[in-house]
């Protein structure tokens, strides 16, 4: 679903898609801001300075600059759902056109849930690193207000990624398992593929181009999969473009009335 910025209040429907236009613009600028210079370039006087606001204006809608990255985040969230969404219709359509077997289907559905947020985070790293800027800290357990946060974005993707790999347990395509635990697994090691690579490739290290996707596959085996489906697999959703991305973030911050 698409998220919308509706206000709640005692405001006529006419003051309410307003406000909503004025927070899609500034969520706009917002985005550019911290895209093209990280969050240090995201202040609230920068943001006011390029819209020709006073800072007064932006914080009749926005109380802090937390709360604006927070809505930022809730937004990029919702297009990597998207997208997510966008490959697992092409896995459907797919499957019942080419006859495919469901337990095939079923992890191709994983495997494609896995890529595209790969392919998110290789075309837009800097919206990924808005995202996932709270598991940076150094702390041992995120403070409840920040938990709760990361888990509001990622909850829900969590829950349908646990699902498929349900799905594929009870086909057969993967052994018995903790469908939760699998997913938070897979999470975790795309979060950290993606981010170790940044290091290594600093330190001379010349790893598969391709090491994400070899995770997930590794992943997968171990949990049962046979490898040679899962190879074969990937080479179609690859190749077929069901990976492809059509979507941008601030396409939901250039119309106020798209509503998914």
């Amino acid at each position: 679903m698409v998220y919308i910025f509706e206000q709640i209040g005692e405001h006529s429907a006419v003051v309410n898609l307003n406000r909503s236009r004025k927070m899609r613009e500034i969520l706009n600028i917002a985005l550019t801001l911290a895209c093209d210079g990280g969050l240090d370039n995201l202040t609230l006087h920068r943001l006011a300075n390029r819209m020709d606001h006073s800072v007064a204006a932006v914080y009749r809608y926005f109380p802090s600059r937390e709360a604006l990255i927070s809505e930022l985040q809730r937004v990029i969230a919702t297009n990597i759902a998207l997208i997510t969404s966008d490959a697992q219709n092409r896995i459907d359509a797919w499957s019942v056109r080419d006859h495919i077997a469901p337990s095939d289907a079923a992890l191709a559905k994983i495997l494609a849930a896995a890529f595209v947020y790969d392919e998110f985070a290789r075309a837009t790293p800097n919206e990924l690193g808005l995202v996932t800027r709270n598991l940076s800290t150094p702390d041992h357990i995120l403070p409840e207000r920040d938990a709760a946060h990361v888990f509001e974005m990622v909850g829900s993707s969590l829950d349908d990624l646990a699902a498929l790999i349900s799905a594929a347990e009870q086909l057969g395509a993967l052994s018995p398992g903790t469908p939760r635990d699998r997913a938070i697994m897979i999470w975790a090691g795309l979060q950290g593929t993606i981010n170790v690579l940044k290091v290594v490739l600093r330190g001379g290290w010349t790893p598969d181009p391709n090491l994400t996707r070899q995770m997930v596959i590794t992943s997968l085996i171990g949990w049962g999969a046979d490898p040679q489906v899962l190879n074969k697999l990937t080479d179609t959703i690859v190749n077929a473009g069901f990976l492809t991305i059509n979507r941008k973030t601030k396409d939901l911050l250039s119309n106020a009335d798209n509503r998914g």
